[in-house]
Parts: C-alpha cells; structure tokens; sequence
C-alpha cells in the first residue's frame, strides 16, 4: 500500500529508519524492514515507524517536461524576413486603399499593419542579448519552423501580387472607360461629318431654276482658304532658305539673283525675296481655268464650271495628296506639281541643287503639301460667279492701304502732319478680287523710298 500511495502522489522520497536488530533509546524503537520493493498490498508491518516526507516544489523541467528551445539564428532569420514581407505587402495594401478611399479595406489594412509593427518588436526582444543574465526563455515567443517561414513568405509574395494586379485591373477599367468615351466621340464626329457630306453634296447638285452653289461660297471662305495656303507656303518657303543656309548658300546673294533692285531694311529681310518668288511661281497661271494644266480646252458652261469645281475642290480636300500623287502619277494634279517644282527651283539654285520632282527631295513633302493647298485654293476660287482674279502689284508704285498690306505689319509713318507715301519695294503675296470685295496683296516696301 506505501508504495502504491508513493507512486500516485510522486513523492520525491521515501525513508525509513530502522534496523533489523536494532532498537532506539527510551523515545521508542525502529526496526528496519526488509526491501518495500518485495512488499505485496496484503503484507503486515508490525511495531514500525514511518515517517513521509513531502517533495520539494518541482524544478522548472519537472513543471514544463517538454520546454520549448531557444530559436536557432537561422529560424529567427527566416520569421524575421517572413514578418518584413507581410509588413510590405500590408503596407502596399494600406497605400491602395487611399486610392480610391475605401473606409473599410483602409481600416483593415491599417490594423494589419499594425499587427506586422508589433509582431517584429516581438521578433526584437526575442533574441536574447548576449550581455543578459536573465533567463533566455523569459521573452521566448513562439517561432514557426523553417518551413513554416518559406510557406509564409510565399503567401505574402502572392498577396502582394495580387495588390498589383488589382491596381493594374484599375488602370485597364479607366482606360477602358477612356476609350469607351472616345470611341463615343469619334462616332458623333463621324456622324455630323456624314450629315456635313450629304448637305454639301445635295448643294453640289443643282435643282432646276436653283444655284445652290450660291449658298455655300463667302468672301470669309475663300479668304479663310487663303490664310491656309499662306502659312503652307510661308514654311515651305522657310524650309527652302535653311536647307540652302546648310548647304553653304548665301541667301543674300540668291536674293539678290532674283531680285537685283531691292533693298532691306535689314539683311536677314532677304527671306522674303525668297518667299515672294516661291508664291509668284506657285499662282502663275492662276487666272487660267484649267491651271495650265491640260490640253487648253475652252471654259465650259457657268453653272457646270461653278458645280465641278467646288465638287473637285471638295474631293481634293478630303484625301491625302502623297497618296493621290501616288495612286494617280499622271493625273492633272501630279503634272502641276511637277511642272510647278522646276520653275520654283530655277532661279538662283539650279535644277540640280534639290533634284528631280522625286520622293527621295529633301523638300518633297513639304512641297507636295504646299502645291495642294494651292491647287485646293484654285478650285474653289472658279466655283464662284464671276471667277476669283489675282493681281500683283509692281516695283515702285506708291503704298495703298485699299489694295496693299506691308508684310513687315508696320504703321505708315508720317512727317510734318503729312503722311509720307512709301514704295513698293516689290510684291510677295498676290493680292486677289472676290465680287466686289478686295483681299489685300502683301507688299515688302522699299526703305529708301
């Protein structure tokens, strides 16, 4: 029975004090008993003492029998970069929640972040310092096995991609919702553009007892055509003077070739001799129905001239004259661009300066865009009743503010109360009659005059 009782309460010791054949002063006598291990349950122990003594508390191992280690370096590494990858993709979920705002996903991924922050304070007061004499285990939190880590860290990676590509999907739905928006544009567009079309060509097609064409022509139209056929001109022009500066011309000495009389206000004023013989060879011929193109057939009928030209000049608008000069090398327009280029080259360059009407001119498509604007200028100007004239005005003859603009846009000067009457240094734009109203030509005046 002691020794069943002894196992169940795991008492530390167990001491018996007798001997055999021994006995104890007058306090009273122990004897020892034979080996308790060979005791059964039904033995008897006569005239002895026993005397139990309690266990001691139990030491820390005794308590905790499976105590947990103290984290190797290479797991507490590998939980440290697993916690900073969570921390990361935490973060980058707590950034995309501010764009958009979403109260919830910012709330949650604030508290997430939060929890990484002091999951890798844990992390720091885990490891124990080398100089500390408290116990080891006093700070010991939990690790997860190496294993555990890389599976961790791979669940961050896929979190964080799955942030990126929820940003990416974001970026798509709003360029998607762009162009959805445009595409609405683009058919509305398309759909006054058809309306424009039919309107222009029910105006093409004369009722009987009708002009219709009558409707659609303005002063403003043509003079609105004309701004655009300036500015082509004004840069090609201007293409044509660098190109030369480049290849070691000089541009007062080809000014001078082509213009010997004239004299500027200021040297770098030679450019507009240049542009003035490139818009002179461009309108010569302009006072001819057929361009000077063709085989001199005689005018036609007014009501079928005005008809056909706004119909060619509407058509001519609407294509792309590399692309018909290609299409159509033999066409009336291709021949004008041909015949054009040599007479805008001659003086002073040489045909051999820019080459053939080809391609591979370092001007050819400037100048293809250029002759358009003007062919396009041409046909609209025969649509109307009486056909548009051109006019130029000579060396020498005195300003008129009627029918002159000086180029240099500078104010007639005056002396004495008397306005002075300058001359006419020589003409750069041609000036043109729509009816009755009078386009102004554009005149470079003569300083010493």
């Amino acid at each position: 029975m002691l020794q069943k009782f002894a196992l169940a309460f795991k008492t530390k010791t167990i001491e018996f004090f007798a001997e055999e054949e021994e006995e104890e002063d007058d306090n009273g006598s122990i004897r020892a008993v034979d080996d308790l291990v060979g005791l059964t349950a039904d033995a008897i122990i006569t005239d002895q003492r026993v005397v139990v003594l309690k266990p001691d508390p139990a030491p820390v191992s005794a308590q905790n029998p499976n105590p947990s280690p103290s984290p190797d370096p290479e797991t507490l590494i590998c939980t440290l970069f697993a916690t900073l990858s969570s921390f990361e993709s935490a973060y980058l979920h707590f950034q995309t929640a501010h764009s958009p705002v979403l109260p919830s996903a910012l709330c949650s991924a604030d508290a997430e972040v939060v929890s990484h922050l002091r999951r890798l304070s844990d992390l720091k007061h885990s490891f124990p310092s080398p100089n500390s004499t408290s116990d080891p285990n006093s700070n010991y939190i939990d690790l997860n096995s190496c294993l555990q880590t890389q599976v961790l860290d791979n669940q961050n990676l896929l979190r964080t991609f799955d942030a990126v590509i929820n940003r990416l999907q974001t970026d798509i739905d709003r360029k998607d919702a762009e162009s959805a928006e445009l595409r609405l544009s683009l058919n509305e567009i398309e759909l006054v553009n058809e309306r424009l079309a039919a309107r222009l060509d029910r105006a093409c097609t004369p009722a009987p007892g009708e002009e219709n064409v009558e409707n659609l022509l303005s002063v403003s139209v043509f003079d609105s055509v004309l701004r655009d056929s300036c500015r082509v001109m004004h840069r090609f022009a201007k293409s044509l003077a660098d190109l030369m500066r480049r290849s070691g011309w000089d541009l007062f000495s080809v000014a001078k070739s082509i213009c010997p009389d004239a004299n500027y206000a200021k040297p770098g004023h030679c450019r507009y001799t240049i542009l003035s013989h490139v818009c002179l060879r461009m309108f010569d011929g302009f006072d001819s129905y057929g361009f000077g193109i063709g085989s001199g057939d005689p005018e036609p009928d007014l009501q079928v001239r005005r008809n056909d030209s706004l119909r060619q000049f509407i058509e001519h608008s609407a294509v792309d004259p590399l692309e018909l000069i290609g299409s159509e090398p033999h066409s009336e327009f291709a021949q004008f661009c041909e015949r054009k280029y040599t007479k805008v080259i001659q003086p002073g360059t040489g045909p051999g300066f820019l080459g053939r009407f080809e391609p591979s001119s370092p001007l050819y498509e400037p100048y293809v865009a250029m002759a358009s604007s003007i062919w396009a200028l041409h046909l609209l100007a025969w649509a109307y009743d009486p056909a548009v004239e051109i006019f130029q005005v000579g060396r020498g003859m005195e300003f008129s503010i009627v029918y002159m603009e000086n180029i240099l846009r500078r104010k007639v000067v005056t002396l004495c109360g008397k306005v002075t009457r300058p001359k006419v240094g020589f003409t750069v734009i041609p000036g043109f009659r729509v009816g009755g109203t009078v386009i102004q030509c554009r005149v470079y005046l003569d300083p010493s005059s």
